[in-house]
């Protein structure tokens, strides 16, 4: 346990480290490096509690004695809430500069995690959930608007920096969170809100910083001009509720399958998970180099291939060999290929809505993976009937349709333009 312990600790510090000289590479010539810093650093603070909650479930059901059944409410009511903060937070910070949000919605977000440690009835631990969803919810079109905004031309890179983040907060959570529940219980969570205290007030601090570059933006038209096509963000957001659904199946049940088909102990199951995590942050990474250089519609399409091929591998693998050796390295090849459009498709939302930057967000970032998290049990009927094999399988069909989704999706106005034939006219 110890040793698995440091390996993750030690892990994050090595992805975390190559993020920055990347981001520094992304933004060398324009963008401002420090804002999307901060930013990324708020995104780790912010999502660390949704990979918080998870690791609490163990003790709610030993120290304050609820069912799996019951625990599992507290996930789904954080999710039900979020999908719909995610719309009404998008749609202010679309008439109005709303920056406090970003550290207010951390502290929120934290509190909440806080409050479900320190609940002694349910009722209380749901009102804890549902407060961290909720400040979840409320930092993320703001905060990818902000960082639409820092990221300079180069959009994909900056916003995959950005994504980076949430993938580093989800995975370290577990890493975070087991040396305080084993050493002062579920009270121990509390002090998660430190940290978040400290960037909420290193935030505040930037207030200024965030107005002048949003009217900065305005006035060199960062949100372009023209109207917005629902017609292509809605084909866009199918992809992505299909491809949040295979995500978030493959994270909640890659531990169990390590465990029932693999046959491994709890201490390396939850490695699989890690792995799996750590790779989607390098992939999206990746995601973002390739984002701004070729047509996003494509790098996506490519990533959902690389996402069915491996999760179909992860299945057979199951079937035919039971080598945890195997699906150690599938786990993070799963989470590459997933990764490599996280952070793409949030910015090809915002083409397909420029005037609707946060609405984009919302949907990209938040209710498309709430849609995922209510599909959940669906995959879990899967499993309970049909086996975990099966359940993999099914990850795979779902990024099957996906792709095809992507295959159909219309080019954004800016792609349109770019691609208009030489000797065309111009408007």
């Amino acid at each position: 346990m110890y040793w698995t312990y440091r390996l993750q600790a030690g892990t994050l510090g090595i992805m975390t480290a190559l993020a920055e000289p990347v981001a520094h590479a992304f933004l060398e010539d324009e963008g401002d490096r420090s804002g999307l810093r901060l930013l990324m650093l708020a995104h780790v603070f912010t999502d660390l509690n949704q990979g918080v909650l998870p690791v609490m479930i163990p003790f709610l059901v030993t120290q304050r004695h609820l069912t799996l059944a019951a625990a599992a409410t507290l996930v789904l009511a954080a999710n039900l809430l979020g999908s719909v903060v995610q719309l009404i937070f998008g749609h202010l910070s679309d008439r109005r500069s709303t920056a406090w949000v970003i550290g207010a919605a951390l502290v929120v977000a934290s509190a909440g995690t806080a409050l479900i440690g320190l609940a002694p009835t349910l009722p209380l631990m749901l009102a804890g959930a549902m407060l961290s969803g909720f400040g979840v919810a409320a930092f993320h079109p703001e905060a990818s608007r902000f960082s639409n905004y820092f990221a300079g031309r180069r959009r994909a890179s900056g916003m995959s920096f950005f994504t980076v983040g949430g993938y580093i907060g989800f995975a370290i959570g577990p890493v975070v969170a087991t040396p305080l529940l084993l050493a002062f219980g579920l009270h121990g969570i509390t002090l998660l809100i430190v940290p978040a205290i400290v960037v909420a007030v290193l935030l505040v601090r930037e207030l200024p910083r965030f107005n002048a570059v949003r009217t900065s933006a305005h006035r060199a038209h960062r949100e372009r001009p023209g109207s917005n096509d629902w017609r292509g963000f809605s084909i866009m957001s199918i992809m992505v509720g299909l491809r949040s659904t295979a995500f978030l199946a493959a994270v909640t049940f890659m531990p169990v399958f390590a465990m029932r088909v693999v046959h491994v102990n709890p201490t390396l199951q939850s490695l699989t998970l890690f792995t799996l995590l750590v790779g989607g942050a390098l992939g999206t990474m990746i995601g973002g180099l390739l984002g701004d250089r070729l047509d996003r519609r494509r790098v996506i399409s490519v990533s959902l291939v690389l996402t069915a091929l491996s999760a179909g591998a992860i299945a057979y693998t199951g079937a035919a060999f039971h080598l945890f050796a195997l699906l150690i390295v599938l786990a993070p090849l799963f989470g590459i290929s997933l990764g490599i459009s996280a952070g793409v498709l949030v910015v090809l939302g915002q083409e397909y809505l420029p005037k609707s930057i946060g609405i984009a967000s919302g949907v990209t970032l938040g209710l498309a993976n709430t849609v995922g998290g209510i599909a959940a049990p669906i995959f879990g009927h899967i499993g309970d009937r049909f086996g975990l094999i099966s359940l993999f399988a099914t990850i795979a069909a779902f990024a099957v349709l996906a792709l095809a989704s992507s295959l159909v999706m219309p080019a954004p106005a800016r792609y349109r333009k770019t691609l208009r034939p030489a000797g065309a006219a111009h408007p």
